[in-house]
């Protein structure tokens, strides 16, 4: 659906995938999207990357505390978020969900999936053994991979921000998605369907079609209007 833009435009939008169970994981992404919705209602910040960065910290570590009370923490969800402002937005990320942008007839995936591999060449460290196996969640935790209880989140490459044109759009994903199509058969799929809600059921759809057997998420954005905030210039580390 289109969102009317009000005078001062703001908008939240996230992606969690859970896992841990069918039960765990709904109850970590529902817990992951409440607590991060809280940032809407904030004022304007003079650095939103670094607050929003800051932010999924903080409420890592509350959501985490308030888990423990129960035991042993299992549970856990992806979170991607895009926190638009004006012509800007803000982007965070922690896991394998993903945000992609498209402009001008090109999909330009933005996040980077958080596995062994790539915190492994971020550090300079050799390749682990099952190197596609994701690092970290939002809940748990970095999985064995140093401090269980935190997480990691690399400004400039797991945080970002862009300026937005007119005619732009984003797409939020779940690996049930991008898992079964690659970023050319979504951008495909994308290039087709303009409308965002009709865009988001034909992907979907297309990743059940390719024997897609996890959860597929696909939330599209349509920028029809900005209104500038001149808030800077691109700060964001797009991976190839």
């Amino acid at each position: 659906e289109i969102t009317p833009v009000p005078e001062r435009p703001e908008v939240l939008l996230a992606v969690a995938d859970g896992m841990g169970g069918h039960e765990d994981g709904e109850v970590a992404s529902s817990a992951a999207v409440q607590a991060i919705s809280r940032l809407y209602l904030r004022p304007a910040s003079r650095d939103p990357e670094g607050e929003l960065r800051t932010f999924v910290l903080e409420t890592h570590m509350r959501v985490r505390e308030r888990v423990a009370l129960n035991g042993e923490v299992k549970m856990g969800t992806t979170l991607t978020v895009a926190w638009i402002s004006g012509d800007r937005v803000y982007w965070a990320h922690v896991g394998d969900s993903r945000l992609y942008h498209w402009r001008d007839d090109r999909m330009t995936r933005i996040s980077r999936d958080q596995t062994r591999e790539e915190f492994a060449q971020r550090d300079g460290r050799a390749i682990p053994t099952h190197p596609r196996y994701l690092a970290q969640n939002f809940i748990f935790g970095s999985r064995g991979l140093g401090d269980d209880a935190a997480i990691r989140v690399d400004r400039g490459i797991d945080t970002g921000a862009f300026t937005l044109r007119v005619g732009d759009r984003l797409l939020l994903s779940s690996d049930g998605l991008h898992g079964r199509l690659d970023d050319a058969q979504i951008a495909d799929g994308v290039a087709n369907v303009p409308d965002p809600q009709p865009c988001a059921v034909a992907l979907t759809e297309r990743a059940i079609a390719h024997q897609s057997d996890d959860n597929v998420t696909a939330l599209v954005f349509r920028v029809d209007s900005v209104a500038p905030t001149g808030m800077g210039g691109d700060h964001t580390a797009v991976p190839l």
